[in-house]
Parts: structure tokens; C-alpha cells; sequence
């Protein structure tokens, strides 16, 4: 990690020494807008966590125990580039260094319903979330092949560290989804008038994944070299601009996932539906900040696939948990913009409240362990230094099953950068 710091803090100097610009999600829909051939940037985080409580809230029957533990560390380095071939042909790429790169590390694990066990794995990851080609017909109109961010729900579209509130991204979209949420296929996209969309085939989920406390979120394929299609998914994004400061979006996801799995013929005789719908909102004005969504997954076999779970290698670091048949995640914030003496600078008091169960709905006599329902009050500050640096202080009152278990509190600091550091 000492490796990855200074060169961390150089490119934060970089930015705040330069006329860094933040990277604008409208480019999603205007392939090659904002330059003229080549462009490089990213974003990045440094984060410092204090808990009061202990990292098993599951063995307890009162829920975590009572212990003071901090944390420092890198959770995402991205670098970004993009290059137009033609006027109307971009390539596109980013890779993420997810807590200082790669490497084995040993870990407790927790959540299996008091099976405590130590497992190795990857320290850290070296993840290449989009890879494209777009072709430009119209502004009505393009086609993208390739590795993609699916942008499912509110922080999958808008996963920068820059765009969101809080030292740490909404833990109730985190908790039942992928995040950020990349998979490989073919998109259309585009923008007529005050409408925008998006519309995916890609690879699916890998049913083994699914668990207790993570709903479909480890589903996401990776931990095999083959990313296997034979039960591929649909996904879908519509954003409405017409009232001015008002983004209102709808996003969804569909598809089977046992035939993913590496030993599909043990679930030959389930489909695994994934069905999520998220519907969301954010105001935006010169003073104000508003936004809020809801995300609701549905799962067809969850019992059934939850046993046969139970059963593959322990060697697999998949959690082997029941999954339910129904997830839920709800929130809101609200930041007020107070504007300092220097030019971009501003101060921005925020409040947030989150809720989610990854074990709303189970299926017939499965368990639908409280511990899984949870809601968040994180209130705090950031401190944007301009359009790209910002420094973020929160604290966060996490309820397990709305205060039958200890209650968890959480400070957090973080520094962090999103920006273009070259275009041409």
C-alpha cells in the first residue's frame, strides 16, 4: 500500500495544480463529447474509518460487540482513456486498483451463521471495468460492444467518488447488487430531447454467488477465468431531463443465472431469475442537492438454489448461505452548498438515511434473519477545493434489525479526486 500512496498524492497534486475538469456523466450519451481525440483522467480515494464495534455482529446474540478499531485504506485508484479512431468511433477504458492491487491476504469470515472459518484471498484487485468500441450514427443512436458499467440503480451510473455524499458509497445499493457493476455484451444508447436511454445484452449472473447478507451481489462473475453467456441478461436505463435541475431515472435488470453457474446441470432444473427495478431521483440547484431512489429484486428458485448452495467446495469463496427470495434498498440525501472566498471552493453540510434488507422475502420455511435488516443516519460535510478535489468527514448510525442488535457507529475521513488530467 506504501507503494500506491505517493503516487496517489502526486496526481492529487496534479489535479489541484492544474485545470482539472470533473468528469461529466452526460458523455455517456454524447459519444466523444468534451474532446477532440484523446482524453486521460480517473478518480481515486484515500479513506480512514473509526468503529465502535467489532467485525463479528453474527455469533452474538446481542449483535457486535462493543470494540474501538480504525482502518486506512486505498478502496479505489481508476484510471481512465478514451480515444476517438474516427469522429464518430470511440474506444473507451478504465481500470480500477482496488485496495493497493493484488495479492493474498487472510480474512475472517463471519457470516456463515456461526462458522467461523479463515480463508485466503486476494488482497486487493486489478479489475478492467469497461473496455468499449462506440459507433456514433445520430445523437438518437449508437452501438456499444464490449465491457460496460451497467447502470443499474442510482451509484452504479454515477459511481465517481466526486458525485455522491459520505466518505463511502450508499451502502444500501452496495449490500444487493454489484458495485460497480461491469459486464461484458452490446448496448444501445442515446438522447432525444429531455429523454435518454440505455439498453443492454450482456453475460448474466453466476447463481453459486448469491448469499445471505449480499443478496445477488457476489452472483457477478469473476472468481473463474471463463465469464460464461449462457443465460444472458437484459438490462436497462431511462432518464427523463425536462424539468431544469430535476433528473428523474428508471433502471432495471433480467435474466437467468444457474446456467452460469460451473456446474450447471446440478440447477438444470431452474432458471434463477434475477428480476431488479430501480426507480430514482436528484435535484440539483446552485444552493441545493436532493436525491433519492429504491431498488426491489425479485428471485425465482431462491430456496432451491439456496440448498444446493449449501453444498458446493468450501474452497470456493462463495458464502454458501441461504438467499431470499426478495431484496429491498431505499434512500435519500440532502446537501446544502455554502460557496468560500475562493474561486470553486465550497462547503456542503449533508444528511443521509438508508435502508435495505437482503432478506426482505424468503421462500417458503427459510429464515429471514433480522440481522440482514438495517437502516444508516449518516450525517457530515464535504469540502470541495473545486470541481474535482474534495475532502469528506461523516459519521454513520448503523440499526441491525431496527435496534434488536447492538447499534454500530462509524467516523469516517476520505480525500478524494475525480477528474480529466490531458484531453487533446
Amino acid at each position: 500500500m506504501k507503494k500506491l500512496i505517493l503516487p496517489l498524492w502526486v496526481i492529487i497534486f496534479l489535479i489541484a495544480t492544474t485545470n482539472a475538469k470533473a468528469q461529466n456523466q452526460d458523455s455517456t450519451y454524447s459519444v466523444g463529447a468534451g474532446f477532440s481525440k484523446y482524453r486521460f483522467g480517473g478518480y481515486g480515494e484515500i479513506l480512514y474509518q473509526h468503529m465502535d464495534y467489532g467485525a463479528d455482529r453474527y455469533n452474538d446474540p446481542s449483535g457486535a460487540p462493543s470494540e474501538n478499531r480504525a482502518s486506512m485504506t486505498i478502496p479505489r485508484v481508476v484510471f481512465t482513456f478514451d480515444y476517438k479512431f474516427t469522429p464518430d468511433i470511440t474506444f473507451s477504458s478504465e481500470v480500477e486498483f482496488e485496495y493497493g492491487g493484488t495479492g493474498s491476504a487472510l480474512e475472517l469470515e463471519y457470516e456463515e451463521f456461526g462458522e467461523y472459518e479463515m480463508e485466503v484471498e486476494k488482497a486487493g484487485e486489478v479489475v478492467l471495468e469497461q473496455i468499449h468500441l462506440t459507433k456514433f450514427f445520430s445523437p438518437y443512436f449508437s452501438v456499444r460492444v464490449g465491457h460496460m458499467i451497467i447502470p443499474v440503480g442510482q451509484t452504479n451510473n454515477r459511481h465517481e467518488s466526486i458525485l455522491y455524499y459520505g466518505t463511502v458509497r450508499p451502502e444500501s445499493e452496495s449490500s444487493i447488487i454489484p458495485l460497480t457493476w461491469h459486464e461484458t455484451g452490446l448496448s444501445i444508447l442515446g438522447r432525444y430531447r429531455a429523454w435518454s436511454y440505455q439498453i443492454f445484452v450482456v453475460n448474466g449472473l453466476d447463481a453459486n454467488g448469491f448469499s445471505s447478507a449480499y443478496w445477488v451481489r457476489d452472483g457477478k462473475q469473476g472468481i473463474f477465468e471463463n465469464v460464461k453467456m449462457t443465460d444472458p441478461a437484459f438490462a436497462w436505463r431511462i432518464e427523463n431531463t425536462r424539468i431544469r435541475g430535476l433528473r428523474l431515472a428508471s433502471s432495471g435488470y433480467w435474466g437467468n443465472s444457474t446456467g452460469n453457474t460451473q456446474k450447471p446441470a446440478k440447477m438444470a432444473h431452474l432458471d434463477g431469475r434475477v428480476a431488479i427495478v430501480s426507480g430514482e431521483f436528484e435535484y440539483t440547484s446552485r444552493r441545493l442537492t436532493a436525491r433519492g431512489n429504491v431498488i426491489y429484486g425479485d428471485l425465482t428458485d431462491s430456496r432451491e438454489i439456496s440448498t444446493i448452495n449449501q453444498s458446493i467446495s468450501s474452497n470456493i469463496q462463495y458464502q454458501r448461505t441461504p438467499v431470499a427470495k426478495n431484496a429491498l434498498a431505499y434512500g435519500g440525501e440532502f446537501g446544502y452548498n455554502l460557496y468560500l472566498k475562493q474561486p470553486g471552493s465550497k462547503l456542503t453540510p449533508f444528511v443521509r438515511y438508508e435502508y435495505y434488507n437482503s432478506m426482505e422475502n424468503t421462500d417458503g420455511d427459510q429464515l429471514a434473519d433480522k440481522r440482514y435488516q438495517r437502516d444508516i443516519l449518516t450525517c457530515g460535510v464535504n469540502y470541495s477545493l473545486n470541481q474535482a478535489i474534495a475532502l469528506k468527514a461523516d459519521y454513520s448510525l448503523r440499526r441491525i434489525g431496527l435496534g434488536d442488535y447492538n447499534n454500530e457507529n462509524t467516523f469516517g475521513l476520505a480525500l478524494v479526486y475525480t477528474g480529466w488530467f490531458m484531453s487533446k
